[in-house]
């Protein structure tokens, strides 16, 4: 396989259900839909990428507050992603690269594992959803939990890489990144070269409706950018987005 080809793996690391309005804007009220949580893995004989490391052993605070947005259903279950990667035959040592869409627990709840990759992270997303303090997120360990913020910060200080992505911008050979929005600043699309052409990665979409009917998440920070993005990705064969039940376990 060249070294700008990749194979994909995606894996199932959570699950949650949520009132509907919160995936498709204002419609499906009194309906909830059911959310997956996944980590994609990309890799070929020369290295690999892992995008989304999950969840935090310990999401108590993150169930609080889903319990005080929606009740208790809207609890977050969570699988352990390090033990799906061994199984799959990778461990957190051999994991070369990471990025995450968006920055947010469920994303980076495990990257403090991973002693040998090198961190993509999206400057601006960063500065705005970490750095910056705001009303969109005063409590910050919802959005990076304070182990892993510290991690980042001093112990993988020398391995982190901070990009901008305004413009598709190659991370890796046959790996690219752009920024979308709409969901958070830390928002991405991911373009993966595969054998079966380019595979997209995105949580600017909770589910593959959104794009296809051309309805902004419930949860967005700025609809026009999700009208945006999903003209922008609407061209591609083969969107995966990020909380879709559909691209569970999935393979290319």
């Amino acid at each position: 396989m060249a070294k700008n080809v990749f194979k994909v793996k995606i894996f199932k690391v959570g699950q949650s259900e949520v009132p509907a309005p919160e995936v498709y804007r204002m419609s499906g009220w009194g309906k909830w839909e059911t959310l997956h949580f996944h980590m994609l893995l990309a890799y070929n004989d020369e290295t690999n990428f892992l995008i989304n490391t999950g969840m935090p052993k310990n999401i108590d605070e993150r169930n609080s507050a889903m319990v005080e947005f929606a009740g208790e259903r809207a609890k977050f279950i969570s699988i352990d992603s390090i033990h799906l990667l061994s199984e799959y035959g990778f461990d957190a040592a051999d994991i070369r690269n990471i990025s995450f869409t968006p920055i947010q627990d469920y994303t980076n709840g495990r990257a403090n594992e991973f002693k040998n990759a090198r961190y993509h992270i999206l400057k601006e997303g960063w500065v705005k959803d970490i750095v910056i303090p705001g009303y969109h997120n005063s409590d910050r360990n919802l959005f990076i939990p304070e182990h892993v913020l510290k991690y980042l910060t001093f112990d993988a200080r020398g391995r982190i890489h901070f990009f901008e992505a305004k413009t598709e911008t190659e991370l890796i050979p046959g790996i690219s990144a752009l920024w979308v929005g709409c969901h958070h600043r830390a928002s991405l699309a991911f373009i993966i070269n595969t054998d079966s052409g380019d595979i997209v990665f995105t949580d600017a979409s909770f589910k593959s409706r959104n794009i296809d009917n051309f309805i902004p998440m419930g949860i967005a920070e700025n609809i026009f950018e999700c009208y945006r993005a999903y003209d922008m990705l609407k061209p591609y064969e083969n969107v995966l987005s990020a909380y879709d039940p559909s691209i569970s376990e999935l393979e290319f």
